[in-house]
């Protein structure tokens, strides 16, 4: 049987690209696509992709929302690093920021907390979906069946999508 990513800064980046991109495309509520090449240098550091919701009823694509799933390489309280999903306020249009920032405060089944961070230097704001514990844990297990990996990933996605 397959092994599980195992998320360290030795492991290929690349498995990490092929399991979200199998999210991604497995995720039901809204048809989502990566954005390749978005420019944004905050992020040069860090690990996982821009995810636009495509919105079929609007041709404007400023109204479309943007957001960001990755991993950090920083710890939660339980020295585990962290994955995340996250919404900018500078890429989403006000009528989904306004249902996005209600949540701060919120959990659910996959994301155990959501927080809110205003960062002055860049005078934005963002929402942060976190992946809880118990998932986190199987999530970075490198024993872990990359089936299930995806579906955390898929089911984590999909739950933040089904509040907008």
């Amino acid at each position: 049987m397959e092994k599980g990513i195992n998320l360290s800064l030795t492991k290929s980046l690349a498995d990490f690209d092929v399991l979200l991109d199998a999210a991604i495309e497995a995720v039901f509520a809204k048809k989502l696509s990566v954005i390749e090449d978005y420019p944004d240098s905050v992020w040069k550091f860090q690990v996982g992709k821009y995810i636009q919701i495509e919105n079929e009823d609007d041709d404007d694509e400023e109204d479309t929302p943007i957001f960001w799933v990755g991993y950090g390489w920083e710890e939660n309280e339980n020295r585990e690093s962290i994955l995340w999903l996250e919404f900018d306020a500078a890429t989403s249009p006000p009528v989904y920021w306004e249902k996005i920032n209600k949540l701060v405060g919120t959990s659910g089944k996959y994301y155990s907390e959501v927080s809110s961070e205003f960062a002055q230097a860049y005078m934005n704001k963002w929402v942060h979906f976190y992946l809880r514990g118990e998932y986190l844990r199987q999530f970075y297990d490198e024993t872990a069946d990359p089936k299930a990996q995806k579906s955390i990933l898929t089911g984590f996605i999909n739950e933040v999508l089904e509040k907008l």
